[in-house]
């Protein structure tokens, strides 16, 4: 057998500190953001807040569809025939 089998225990691998990423903490606070787990009733606030991903697809929709109907109008005037 090699010596990776036998071993007993594993090295470990020492753990980085990472620093906190400025621009996600002035986000933060400038939303008003806080991701404290103990803190339960900011975390059923939190969970209530609607999907980023869902609004800005509803609101794309939206726009299209706007966006269509203007050209359609705009086709079928007379001054672009």
């Amino acid at each position: 057998m090699c010596n990776v089998c036998t071993r007993d225990s594993p090295i470990e691998a020492p753990v980085k500190q990472s620093q906190p990423n400025r621009t996600l903490e002035r986000m933060k606070r400038k939303h008003n953001i806080i991701t404290n787990p103990a803190d339960e009733e900011k975390q059923k606030e939190v969970a209530y807040q609607p999907d980023l991903l869902s609004v800005s697809t509803q609101l794309t929709k939206v726009v299209y569809d706007t966006a269509k109907d203007l050209m359609v109008r705009l086709q079928e005037t007379k001054a672009y025939v």
